[in-house]
Parts: structure tokens; C-alpha cells; sequence
């Protein structure tokens, strides 16, 4: 499997604690064009493992190239490394790849010169695609990626009918992507199907017994066999949602939104009795489409009820504001917000571009936070931050609350374990 190739880099004694880098600032194209001009230069990347320093890869010499990097860019964090393959060698087995597996089954492929092969995408890892590669490609420079069959929804039609609910429409292309909807008479049964622009005739539905539910799914053009495979009434969490799953392994899926309306009628008796929402799935809403979540504020789990335009509508919580997290990826220059938890005190911000962020405390004291951020702690031990990233003329992060700023650097160290 692809994920099991190791990446290619130098011996660790070739880097060093500084510089580190934490966006772009590496002299990448300085450093190509150095490369360019030596023989046996096959291509140049960034290793984010290695506090982003460049790697230079040669097939040909390579120890003979290190010591002219380190003499010509003393300061700059780059390092050659030898290979045995040429870019025009992996160009050449990705089109035998192209050549002799996409007839037999559908395939993408592509050069990792990170790890030095051709990966190949076979849709599925089902034991006749891998032995077919095998055969054509053992021992060769390739790796194979793929869905696990286990997770792979079954072939199948669209169910018509499942526990509590049964399919009243199931049309592609229409309505908006990312919606729900309720309805819970014949007049708001009528609306809903209008304002959803679905074709035909609505079927009929007993409101004594049954309520209406919209699921305004969303596919990429690329992916638009969708299947909807279960309504799920959660009682613990009061909520409504659909499986909705993506038959069929597709190469790749564009990220256009194109809607797919789903219309079920659900049984009373199964609903939440108070209160409840609805969404297409059961984890949250994505960020920027909060209106996929819809608010029931009534008991419609008793016969006839009935839900007034009031008692139906968005989730004023959403969208929840936008709050950086440890780990991301962040531009220099632009302010983001940031929750810092401070039991364990400020002196590790998180990590971010790949790099952990530290700032100098006063020795011994571990759990220290300047006064001026004391007033600021919230109950969860919490400090909101916002924070800053400059590269020039040196990495910092700058973390500011109640007017006072900390000024955090990059590090290789590992932060400890604070609990």
C-alpha cells in the first residue's frame, strides 16, 4: 500500500535544529536553480517532517552535492539525497501502468517523487485488482491504493421502504443541496414540494400517523450515485437523519455541490417526544451551510400534530464561530482566533505548519500564566487568543489577550504530557 512507503530523506545527522521553517519562506527557487545546473538532479520538495527543509534529490553523486550545498548555502536548511530512479524512468512506468491496467479495470495513477514510485488507484482493494498488478508490476517501483471492500457500500437499488419510514421521492438535480425539511400537514406537505421543485404528483401521506421529512442531499457531478439507505431517529440526541451513502468507487470527485432531494414519510410514533432536528447525517453540519439543520419545536410524536411556520426553522447555534485548532495550517500575516488551555500554563502554544510553538517561562514554574492573561481564564481553563504568524525576519507566533502579547518560536522539541 501506498501509506506503507516510506518517504524518502537524508541521514538525520544532515539536519540541523536551525533554520526551521514554517510556510513558504524556504529559498526553494534559489535552491532549484542550483540543483538544475548539476547532473543527475531529478526534483526538489519540502519535507514538512523535517521543520520544512528542502530536499534535492540526484541519481548521481549526491554525497558530491551535499557538500556543495553546505558550502554554497551554509544557512539554508537543504540537504541531497540519492536515488535510484530518474523522473524520466517513474514518467515512463506510470504510461506502462496507463497502458496496461486501465484496460482492464478503472485506474488513475501518479508519480510520488516523495517516495519514489508510481502510485496506482484501483478503486477497491478486492484480490483480483492487486493480483493483476502483481502480475504486471511485481517488483517494480509501484504501490497500490484503494477503499478497504468492508467499507464499500453494497450494489444495490434504492431502498423503498425501511424501520418507521417509507420513500415518497427520490429525485436527482433538484432542490438545494445541503437542506432539510419538515412537513406535517397537507398544506406544508404541498408547500414543501413546491419550494423543492419536485416533479409530479406528491404522494399521499397520513398526517394522523406520519410527518414529511426533506433530506436535500449533495453529490459532485463526478459522483452522483448516491443511495439513500436509512432514515435514523437518535432519542439520546433528539435528532433525524439520513444514511446516505455513495454506491460505487469513483477515481476522484469533483467538488461541485449538486443537490439530490430525498422525501420520506416517517411514523409519529417513532419521532422524539419534544422537541427535535433534523439533518442530512449524524455528525454536524459542515462549516458555512448551517442551514442544513432544521429545528423542530414541537411534539410532533403525537397523532396530527402539527408544526406552525414558528415552531420550524434554522439553528441560531450555527454556524458556531470559527476558532483555530492545534494542528492547522495558518498563512503569515493573518490574525486567527485561538483557544489556548492554560492548566499546564502558556509556555506550549499547539502546534501549527507542522511545527510546535514555545515561549520562554520563568523556571520552575509550570503552570505559569502572565497576570495580565489571569483575568481572561475562562471556567475551562481557557484562554481566547489571537494569534499571529511572521516569518520575517524570524518564525514567531504572536499571542495576544487583555492588550498583553506573547511572542512563541518554533521548536523541534516535543511538547510533554500535561494532565
Amino acid at each position: 500500500l501506498c501509506e506503507s512507503v516510506e518517504p524518502i530523506s537524508a541521514p538525520a545527522e544532515r539536519y540541523r535544529d536551525t533554520p526551521i521553517y514554517v510556510a513558504n519562506e524556504m529559498p526553494v527557487d534559489e535552491i532549484r536553480a542550483w540543483a538544475a545546473a548539476r547532473p543527475g538532479f531529478e526534483d526538489i520538495w519540502i519535507d514538512r517532517d523535517q521543520a520544512g527543509w528542502i530536499t534535492v534529490a540526484f541519481s548521481r553523486d549526491a554525497d558530491a552535492r551535499q557538500a556543495e550545498l553546505e558550502k554554497q548555502f551554509p544557512e539554508v536548511g537543504a540537504v541531497a539525497v540519492g536515488v535510484d530512479w530518474t523522473t524520466a524512468e517513474l514518467e515512463e512506468l506510470q504510461r506502462r501502468v496507463t497502458q496496461e491496467i486501465a484496460p482492464l479495470f478503472p485506474v488513475n495513477s501518479w508519480t510520488s517523487v516523495t517516495q519514489g514510485v508510481v502510485g496506482i488507484g484501483i478503486g477497491v482493494l478486492e484480490a483480483d485488482r492487486i493480483a493483476t498488478v502483481e502480475e504486471h508490476f511485481a517488483g517494480e517501483r509501484v504501490c497500490i491504493e484503494g477503499a478497504d471492500p468492508a467499507d464499500v457500500p453494497a450494489e444495490g437499488p434504492q431502498p423503498q421502504q425501511g424501520d418507521g419510514w417509507r420513500l415518497l421521492a427520490d429525485q436527482q438535480g433538484v432542490g438545494q443541496p445541503y437542506r432539510t425539511g419538515i412537513a406535517t400537514d397537507r398544506a406544508s406537505y404541498q408547500a414543501l414540494w413546491t419550494q423543492i421543485g419536485l416533479r409530479g404528483e406528491p404522494p399521499l401521506v397520513d398526517f394522523e400517523s406520519e410527518v414529511v421529512v426533506w433530506f436535500g442531499a449533495v453529490f459532485g457531478s463526478s459522483c452522483p450515485d448516491l443511495r439513500l439507505d436509512d432514515v435514523v431517529v437518535d432519542l439520546e440526541r433528539a435528532l433525524v437523519h439520513a444514511e446516505i451513502v455513495l454506491v460505487g468507487v469513483p477515481m476522484a470527485c469533483t467538488a461541485d455541490a449538486n443537490p439530490h432531494a430525498y422525501l420520506v414519510a416517517v411514523e409519529r410514533a417513532m419521532l422524539p417526544s419534544g422537541p427535535f432536528a433534523i439533518q442530512l447525517g449524524a455528525q454536524d453540519p459542515p462549516s458555512g451551510v448551517p442551514e442544513e439543520r432544521t429545528m423542530v419545536d414541537v411534539d410532533l410524536s403525537r397523532p396530527g400534530a402539527v408544526a406552525g411556520p414558528a415552531d420550524v426553522h434554522p439553528d441560531a447555534a450555527l454556524p458556531e464561530p470559527f476558532v483555530l485548532e492545534s494542528g492547522s495550517f495558518i498563512e503569515p500575516g493573518f490574525p486567527q482566533p485561538y483557544r489556548l488551555f492554560v492548566h499546564c500554563g502558556i509556555e506550549w502554544l499547539g502546534s501549527f505548519n507542522d511545527v510546535a510553538w514555545r515561549t520562554d517561562v520563568p523556571d520552575g514554574v509550570l503552570d505559569f500564566v502572565p497576570p495580565e492573561w489571569q483575568a481572561a481564564v475562562d471556567a475551562d481553563q481557557a484562554i481566547g487568543l489571537s494569534i499571529i504568524m511572521r516569518t520575517d525576519p524570524e518564525p514567531v507566533i504572536a499571542a495576544s489577550a487583555n492588550g498583553h502579547t506573547v511572542i512563541y518560536r518554533p521548536t523541534t522539541q516535543d511538547p510533554p504530557g500535561c494532565d
